[in-house]
């Protein structure tokens, strides 16, 4: 289970804190004309001739994007080495093609580039591919990578986001209960579909019960965050209980769900019972308080949903409480 709170979050969302680029290509001319654009926009750019140090580029200036002359270097071959390197499997890769070179285009897309831009590279469209990229790039780094939700800067600029519009919203922290022990009894993979299952639970009744700018987030492990209004969040908590309850017997053997628990040995080595997941749901709301920051939030929905785990069943508790 992971903890949710303020100090995860470290950058804005939005572009990414490190927009470094490497600019591969031996063409003077192309060189000094995209430095001056980039430099101008305030990028800080490297340089590359001829590809050969793009590892050690990338391993000591902290690279999130790369772009490629085909004119200058093997592109394909270069983006299948970087595709197949760590380091730099998650960068993305910008190839600069002659207009008419359709087939050079599938190529690299094919070995691994996320995008092409035609040569002579005009200044407008190379900014706006430059700045799609960086964004693409922050997205795909936030997701979580099991349900594909929203991550935990989304969920902070979410929370900022409602608390400045001082519009009446609902926060939920939804965290599963007794994950740990089933996760070590069924195995990662077993875990990771539960997670995955919870997380549509979420997402459908949220569709289906919500308004059209509710949002979730996976804040990792067995842990949700979604906002709603106050006349929704009642009969979206309870959709998601029913749900989960109706469906969670699916993940066990028969011979477990018979038994009502599954047998666990904890860090002791000791034997313990461990129950049939449920699901708690702790829910702050400025419907009678005022919330003014993201840590006040985030503490009243973990109280709560900590508080509901104590009833060993699935349940949600809403804050009541007034200024």
């Amino acid at each position: 289970m992971d903890t949710f709170n303020k100090e995860r979050f470290d950058a804005e969302p939005g572009m990414p804190e490190d927009t470094n680029i490497l600019l591969v290509t031996g063409d003077t001319d192309l060189r000094n004309t995209l430095k001056g654009l980039l430099d101008a926009e305030g990028y800080k750019l490297f340089l590359s001739n001829d590809g050969h140090d793009i590892l050690s580029l990338v391993h000591d200036n902290k690279i999130t994007l790369i772009i490629l002359d085909f004119g200058s270097i093997n592109v394909i071959e270069a983006c299948k080495n970087m595709r197949a390197n760590f380091l730099m499997r998650h960068i993305s890769i910008v190839v600069l093609v002659d207009k008419d070179e359709t087939i050079k285009k599938i190529k690299c897309i094919y070995a691994g580039a996320d995008d092409y831009l035609d040569k002579p590279v005009q200044p407008a469209d190379l900014l706006a591919r430059v700045k799609a990229n960086f964004w693409r790039t922050n997205r795909d780094l936030d997701a979580n990578p099991l349900t594909k939700l929203p991550g935990n800067a989304s969920i902070l600029k979410e929370l900022e986001t409602r608390i400045k519009s001082n519009n009446q919203f609902c926060v939920a922290y939804a965290d599963l209960d007794k994950f740990k022990e089933y996760n070590d009894y069924y195995g990662f993979e077993w875990g990771d579909r539960v997670i995955k299952h919870t997380g549509d639970i979420i997402s459908n009744a949220i569709l289906e019960l919500g308004a059209h700018d509710d949002f979730l987030g996976h804040i990792g492990g067995d842990d949700f965050i979604f906002t709603t209004g106050f006349d929704s969040i009642k009969s979206i908590c309870e959709k998601i209980i029913t749900e989960f309850d109706r469906t969670i017997p699916s993940f066990y053997k028969e011979e477990d769900l018979k038994r009502g628990y599954i047998i666990v040995k904890n860090r002791e080595g000791k034997v313990s019972a461990s129950s049939i997941l449920t699901i708690s749901l702790g829910v702050a709301s400025n419907k009678g308080r005022t919330l003014t920051h993201v840590g006040e939030v985030t503490q009243v929905v973990t109280e709560l949903k900590n508080y509901a785990k104590t009833f060993a069943k699935s349940i949600y508790i809403i804050d009541r409480r007034k200024t």
